[in-house]
Order: structure tokens, then C-alpha cells, then sequence
């Protein structure tokens, strides 16, 4: 669906250039191109932080949960502070913020804990109408 959307927008910028104060719309075409990479390289990143959150291992579950509740799930969400193309990668510095959800022992009333929070550099590549992660950079960060 997110390529259908790309390739049309790339379409109405092309024939929108053709006619005069083109420029204009170009520039409209190219920005809505920049917001909607954006928007799809958010969702790959959620992706990303949406499994290592799901996984048995994940960070938060190392940690006790509240009194008489134990962990259940957590919600992972993403925020694209700045994403630069490299070819045919995109590097996206990225923050990530997971909330853990702590439960009775039966599934029963899901209450949300402590959000946690990090920040990321993650290299993606078009892998056909998805984005795949290549390599993390986030020791980069740092330096």
C-alpha cells in the first residue's frame, strides 16, 4: 500500500511539473515524498522496538513487576527525530518509548507501568515494499 501511494505521488508531482509555477508544486511533491518516508520509516523503526518488547527476553522483564501483578505484554512507539539518505539506505535517528503492562495472574485488569525510553541510529533499505533494518549505529550516538 505504502509503494501505491509513493509511485502516485511521484506520478501527480510529475505531471503537476509539467504545467508553469511548477516549481511550487514540485517542491509540495517533494516534501509530501520526504513526510510519507518519514512516517514509514517511524513505522519500521516501531517494528523493531515492537518485537525486542514482545521477545521473552526483553529489558523490562528482567524487573519485578508490581506487587500481586505479573508482566504481560508492552506497547512499543517510535518518534523519527531525523532521517538523512544515503543512496539507497536511509540512517533514522529515532527515540523509542515502551510501555510495560503489568496484569493479575489470569490476563485480568492490564494496567501500564513506567514507560522507558531510549534513543537510536538505525540504518533501513527498501526491501521491496518494506523497510529492512540493516544496521544498528546507535554506539554512534554517543561519540
Amino acid at each position: 500500500m505504502q509503494k501505491k501511494h509513493k509511485v502516485g505521488l511521484a506520478a501527480a508531482a510529475a505531471v503537476l511539473v509539467a504545467v508553469p509555477g511548477g516549481l511550487l508544486v514540485k517542491t509540495q511533491a517533494a516534501a509530501a515524498e520526504r513526510e510519507a518516508d518519514q512516517n514509514s520509516l517511524e513505522q519500521a523503526a516501531e517494528e523493531v522496538f515492537q518485537r525486542r518488547a514482545d521477545a521473552p527476553e526483553a529489558h523490562w522483564r528482567k524487573y519485578a513487576p508490581p506487587a500481586g501483578k505479573v508482566w504481560n505484554q508492552a506497547d512499543a512507539r517510535a518518534v523519527v527525530r531525523e532521517a538523512k539518505r544515503q543512496g539507497g539506505q536511509f540512517a533514522v535517528d529515532v527515540d523509542e518509548i515502551t510501555t510495560p503492562y503489568a496484569s493479575d495472574t489470569y490476563g485480568r485488569k492490564l494496567e501500564p507501568t513506567t514507560p522507558y525510553a531510549g534513543s537510536y541510529r538505525f540504518v533501513f533499505e527498501q526491501d521491496g515494499g518494506d523497510w529492512r533494518l540493516v544496521e544498528d549505529l546507535t554506539a554512534q550516538l554517543s561519540k
